[in-house]
């Protein structure tokens, strides 16, 4: 028969391995519930129900690739070349800014102050190609005034800067966004916050991952899944979008947009607000818009490397309101 001592460490055992069973299992569902939330957020079923083939849009020049998708159910509505990455420039920002948005709204964070005094950023600020939004010594930058910087000026210092805060470091963000793309199953490659290529970062010290000419790929499919991603998070980001014009301080802040009202291709018959441009010598002009006509939902379309990207998406969007079953 077993003595006192030896049950009461028998039973002790089974209590703990019990109660081990219990964290375990409230762990696990946790773990579940926290999944679940998560998909929900993402939960887009990205499907193709494109226009008949017979019926060819009339593109100026030859975009290297295009699509269309409607933004509330995620069906893609026009294709062309849509799943071969390629270099996207400053559309790159719009990843950048959906994980800096997802800090702002679960910290409170969009009035944070934001360490702007790295030499090489406030060097690159000063860069009228480069930069686009002057670090001034001694201003302290809000998180909301430079993501203003960074989507309506495409500032790619204020990117950066905004990707060190989210982060912690330049290099930690860039994995944070290549984390993102895999989760969401994106065929994408990003070695910047900004959408700069190396051989322009290298100058000021932020070609810290990948080789010297890289840049960041993404397929025109999966930067309009970004950009619908973006807006089902966060749903004013076009209510500053939309701004063709803002200030900060003594800094104008010009859109270079040209679908918004006010603008050379400005067309009110499509309710244009958003949503980002894009352009280095290697990626060429690139441009995802946005736009919601009263009645209809709202359309998202990209176009990569296209000498007429807002001639070409003003045709797109209006074939697409003509022949899509989704907007009749």
């Amino acid at each position: 028969m077993m003595n006192r001592k030896k049950l009461v460490f028998f039973v002790a055992i089974i209590i703990a391995f019990i109660l081990g069973l219990g964290f375990i299992s409230k762990g696990s569902i946790f773990t579940k519930s926290f999944n679940k939330i998560e998909n929900q957020n993402h939960n887009i079923d990205f499907k193709y129900n494109l226009i008949s083939h017979k019926i060819k849009p009339k593109f100026l020049g030859e975009p290297e690739a295009m699509i269309a998708i409607d933004a509330k159910n995620g069906q893609i509505v026009y294709a062309h070349n849509e799943n071969k990455p390629e270099k996207v420039a400053s559309l790159s920002k719009l990843m950048t800014l959906y994980l800096v948005i997802q800090k702002a709204q679960k910290n409170n964070g969009w009035n944070q102050i934001v360490n702007t005094t790295n030499p090489n950023l406030v060097r690159m600020s000063h860069s009228y190609d480069l930069g686009g939004f002057d670090f001034k010594k001694n201003h302290k930058y809000t998180v909301k005034e430079l993501y203003k910087a960074a989507l309506i000026r495409s500032s790619n210092n204020a990117a950066i800067a905004l990707g060190e805060w989210v982060a912690g470091s330049n290099k930690k963000f860039i994995n944070m966004m290549n984390q993102q793309a895999k989760i969401w199953g994106l065929k994408a490659h990003f070695v910047s916050s900004s959408g700069l290529e190396n051989s322009d970062l290298k100058h000021y010290g932020y070609n810290q991952v990948g080789n010297d000419n890289d840049g960041n790929e993404v397929s025109a499919k999966d930067i309009g899944k970004i950009a619908v991603y973006i807006l089902k998070a966060y749903p004013s980001i076009v209510d500053d979008s939309s701004q063709a014009v803002t200030y900060d301080g003594d800094q104008t802040i010009y859109n270079e947009n040209g679908l918004l009202p006010g603008k050379e291709f400005y067309d009110p018959s499509l309710g244009v607000d958003g949503l980002k441009t894009g352009y280095t010598d290697s990626a060429g002009l690139c441009f995802v818009g946005t736009g919601k006509v009263k009645g209809k939902d709202r359309l998202v379309t990209v176009t990569l490397n296209d000498d007429d990207e807002f001639s070409n998406t003003i045709k797109l969007m209006k074939f697409v309101y003509k022949n899509s079953a989704l907007y009749k």
